[in-house]
């Protein structure tokens, strides 16, 4: 199955460069404008400059933000502000946060991974992607041949004998940092050859799931095939046949998804009263009518409701503009969905994001589940309240608060081959970009 192996990581020299909280980022795709601005100010060194730089209306081919990402990692690797160590290692990376009031940690690896085709079964996708991005991340991987942070994965160690080697790393971590959003990180180098064999040999029967990172491991597969067919070598041990992924165990308590709601604009012809008439031949509706007093109050209710009866039934939240109500949908038959996708595997069908895009979205408002992806009537929120606040300002039509998806339905879902719909998952906490970079070699 997943071949995994260490790796020489490049590393930031402190003593040159500075505090490691001034060098790193978020992941590129939820770096905002004005925190990419702030992130260039915080330092010089800072990693957004190779990750995420900054765009000119003045570039070119010859010079764009690719190039000048190349640039500066050869000068920062020249004049010390890198390091690479000198012998290979696995990097356990620990996350330790607060979900409500319950502290969690999660524990896993940073290694490389050899980059297998889709069908092979052993690297397993749940999720669509989008072609802009992956357009971006292969422009920057070309230009640098390097990875600046890593695809978040998931396997199943159930006996636990991964997880054992992993905690040996005890004392004072190598690296550590509080990002902004309250997260903890650690780092540890591990590069015992017995335990790194020991945990390489687990793998020997073990598929990897991407959890977060889907449009890096494609950029990786179509720069390894890029790379094999200038070379002629379609077998080799080249860098570009291996891929930086943090792996998780699938039974880690510290795993925690959130969901990503759904809020609807530019919906034509949208008649509220036929829409809830239509609903009603499906969905089971439980109505909570607020006036302003109570707005907030009640928006805490439709969420705590949910997440009470999410092991037990499909159920949404939803509001729609110049209502002074919020809906409880609860879908009445599975049969439903049953009939309506009998090409996919249950594990799909019983999502409750696949419910409301299939069902709701496509059938019922007619906004086609290939446009989906592209967000041209859809926009997807973490936070509930911001997006009720599309609603109440007037910028949308519905919104349509969920639940999040289970650990188990991302294994179950990749295991029989399938992708969920966009923005299924919202896995957090986010890794940070910079801690340990990764030279193709």
């Amino acid at each position: 199955m997943a071949k995994i192996v260490p790796f020489r990581g490049i590393m930031y020299n402190q003593a040159q460069a500075g505090a490691i909280a001034d060098l790193v980022c978020p992941p590129y795709d939820v770096i905002s404008p004005a925190e990419q601005q702030d992130l260039y100010r915080r330092s010089p060194n800072n990693v957004v400059r190779l990750e995420f730089g900054l765009a000119s209306p003045a570039d070119t081919e010859e010079d764009n933000r690719y190039t000048r990402a190349a640039a500066v990692m050869e000068d920062w690797s020249r004049s010390g502000v890198l390091r690479q160590d000198r012998d290979p290692a696995f990097y356990i990376y620990e996350l330790e946060y607060r979900d409500n009031e319950n502290k969690k940690r999660l524990r896993g690896f940073i290694c490389l991974v050899r980059i297998e085709e889709y069908a092979s079964g052993i690297v397993k996708p749940h999720e669509t992607t989008l072609s802009g991005p992956k357009t971006d991340r292969l422009n920057l991987l070309r230009a640098c041949k390097a990875s600046f942070s890593q695809i978040f994965s998931l396997f199943s160690d159930p006996d636990g004998k991964i997880a054992a080697v992993l905690a040996k790393a005890v004392g004072k971590p190598e690296m550590e940092v509080k990002h902004g959003d309250g997260v903890l990180h650690r780092v540890w180098s591990l590069t015992d050859r017995s335990d790194i064999e020991a945990v390489a040999g687990e793998f020997a029967d073990k598929p990897v799931f991407i959890a977060d990172g889907h449009h890096r491991y494609d950029t990786a597969l179509n720069y390894r095939n890029e790379r094999r067919k200038a070379t002629g070598s379609f077998s080799g041990e080249e860098g570009y046949n291996y891929a930086a992924m943090f792996l998780a165990r699938i039974e880690d308590p510290g795993l925690t998804i959130l969901p990503a709601h759904r809020v609807l604009f530019n919906l034509t012809g949208f008649d509220p009263q036929k829409f809830e008439n239509d609903l009603k031949m499906y969905f089971n509706i439980e109505r909570i009518d607020f006036d302003k007093r109570s707005e907030t109050k009640d928006l805490s209710t439709v969420m705590d409701t949910m997440a009470h009866r999410a092991g037990h039934a499909h159920i949404f939240g939803m509001r729609v503009r110049g209502e002074h109500s919020y809906y409880l949908l609860t879908l009445r038959n599975e049969a439903d969905m049953d009939a309506l996708l009998p090409a996919k595997s249950p594990a799909y069908r019983r999502l409750d994001v696949s419910i409301l895009h299939h069902l709701v979205i496509d059938r019922l408002l007619g906004i086609r589940m290939e446009t989906h992806k592209q967000g041209l009537n859809i926009e997807y929120v973490k936070e509930a309240v911001e997006a009720d606040r599309r609603v109440h300002d007037g910028a949308a039509e519905i919104v349509f608060f969920m639940n999040p998806t289970k650990v188990q339905e991302v294994k179950d879902v990749a295991a029989a081959g399938e992708r969920m719909p966009q923005k299924a998952t919202y896995f957090f906490p986010k890794l940070l970009t910079g801690l340990v970079m990764h030279k193709l070699e």
